[in-house]
């Protein structure tokens, strides 16, 4: 069985607020005005459009109404970004918010994302993401305990053989198995676990102006664990100074600043 398509209105939920209220003006305006206005001679056409004009704004409104709930998507993703504090609070958020949350962790590193408005991975990919004309596959694992396996590796490099897109995310909000790193290794595959994501969320809450990052900046976040604040036992991470004299350089920064703001020279 096919998969069923999302209506026009499901879609409307997940652009921006101003879509959807710029299309109920679009069709107000067209059934309120534009057509009536058209000489036709078709008398049943006629009859239509006569009434297409006594509920203009029935229309107008349903197609205005998806607004409200892209308005309440975005609080939504705002709050569950601000709201991750470790690896506790990652791992206690539904499955659902999960990928959320991993969706506008990428939106805010310049990635345009496709969420899946079906709900359900859809053939395995959470999310589609895109950068620079580049297509990109995200399979998002909420998992508390188990470690992610290479069968499931093994899996999305199968959907990504069989796609158009350049490379594949997987994101975990914990391990994967050594046979599962080593299988990604040298492969599209870039491998996200839970504190790699909290480094990223944190860098992405830190940061006044978020810069546009490419694909690889991403991907050293799953390379720097070994890295270890001797301050509070966190992670370090790498960071571009933003200001100052050493505007520009690189540094390890720990990912609970501004609690601990323990810096290292690269």
């Amino acid at each position: 069985m096919s998969r069923k398509e999302p209506s026009l209105l499901v879609i409307f939920s997940y652009l921006p607020w101003w879509a959807s209220v710029t299309a109920g003006v679009l069709v107000y305006v067209s059934l309120a005005y534009v057509f009536p206005a058209l000489i036709i001679e078709n008398p049943i056409i006629s009859m239509m459009i006569m009434a297409g004009q006594n509920v203009a704004w029935v229309f107008a409104l349903m197609f205005t109404l998806p607004a409200v709930s892209s308005i309440f998507k975005h609080k939504k993703r705002q709050q569950l970004l601000q709201h991750q504090q470790g690896i506790d609070t990652l791992r206690e958020i539904s499955w659902s918010d999960f990928e959320v949350l991993v969706g506008e962790a990428f939106r805010r590193k310049g990635f345009s994302v496709q969420e899946n408005m079906n709900g359900g991975a859809d053939g395995g990919v959470d999310l589609r993401i895109s950068k620079d004309g580049k297509l990109h596959l995200v399979q998002c694992k909420h998992w508390r305990s188990s470690k992610v396996g290479v069968s499931i590796v093994r899996e999305m490099f199968g959907v990504l053989t069989a796609s158009k897109a350049q490379s594949v995310y997987l994101v975990t909000s914990g391990e994967f198995t050594n046979e599962a790193i080593k299988f990604a290794n040298n492969l599209p595959i870039t491998l996200i676990n839970g504190q790699a994501l909290l480094a990223l969320i944190n860098e992405i809450k830190t940061t006044v102006n978020p810069i546009q990052v490419s694909h690889n900046t991403i991907k050293e976040h799953t390379h720097n664990s070994e890295k270890i604040c001797p301050k509070c036992q966190s992670q370090l991470v790498k960071r571009t100074a933003k200001k100052g004299k050493y505007m520009g350089k690189e540094f390890l920064g720990c990912v609970s600043f501004p609690r601990c703001r323990y810096t290292e020279q690269l």
